[in-house]
């Protein structure tokens, strides 16, 4: 069997996006002179996690597309659904914002465990980077929340993450929270800009791919927005 060749990628060193060819400056952070010349390797994760280097798009027309067809899922709380449109929409991203302690991490273990009994056949991954999941099972036995079908992965790496989604292919994605989460092809240093958006974005990228959906909570800082950038 042939050997895939590796291919080259430019990468800016300032947010770690990546593109096919050299720039003077960076279309997503605004760095000037900032890419690198790297080779982008077929056979590892992040090319099997679907690079966006790697992607060939193409203009269709809007009246070929096939409308998503039970596009939103139930959470149960009511008020939630209205805010969300409805329902959460499959293939997309939504951010919960709130001061630590508000109930974010409450509410997310209900949405799902709501997800978890109204699709039996699909799979709900919940990711803390911030308590054990023992901490999260005591939670939720105190608010006597079920929480069975509801898979927990407690770690900060954004490589972790990757191979769970992977292996698991869940239909509903938590990460709680995503400024705990790091990668080591954007650095060591959770909470970062280049890490906030980098973590972001291929999480964003995977279930953009799939019928599912991804809830990501962020806290606020004191002056009452959400931490990180403008662009999460």
């Amino acid at each position: 069997m042939a050997k895939k060749k590796s291919s080259i990628i430019f990468k800016c060193t300032e947010c770690s996006y990546t593109q096919p060819t050299w720039l003077g400056r960076c279309p997503e952070c605004g760095a000037w002179n900032s890419f690198e010349e790297c080779v982008a390797d077929p056979n590892s994760s992040a090319a099997a996690f679907g690079n966006a280097a790697t992607q060939i798009v193409r203009p269709v027309p809007l009246d070929s597309v096939n409308a998503l067809q039970n596009s939103r899922f139930c959470t149960g709380i009511r008020e939630f659904d209205r805010v969300v449109g409805g329902g959460a929409m499959k293939r997309s991203a939504i951010l919960i914002g709130g001061e630590p302690g508000i109930g974010k991490s409450t509410l997310m273990i209900q949405i799902a465990s709501n997800i978890a009994k109204t699709v039996p056949e699909g799979k709900v991954l919940y990711i803390s980077g911030e308590e054990s999941a023992g901490q999260i099972k005591s939670r939720a036995d105190r608010m006597q929340i079920n929480t069975k079908g509801i898979e927990i992965l407690c770690t900060m790496r954004l490589e972790d993450i990757k191979d769970a989604l992977n292996s698991l292919s869940p239909v509903f994605v938590i990460v709680d929270s995503i400024q705990t989460t790091y990668s080591l092809e954007a650095g060591l240093v959770p909470g970062t800009v280049n890490q906030l958006k980098y973590c972001a974005n291929e999480l964003i990228g995977w279930v953009k791919e799939r019928d599912s959906v991804l809830m990501m909570s962020a806290h606020v800082t004191k002056e009452g927005s959400i931490a990180g950038p403008k662009s999460l």
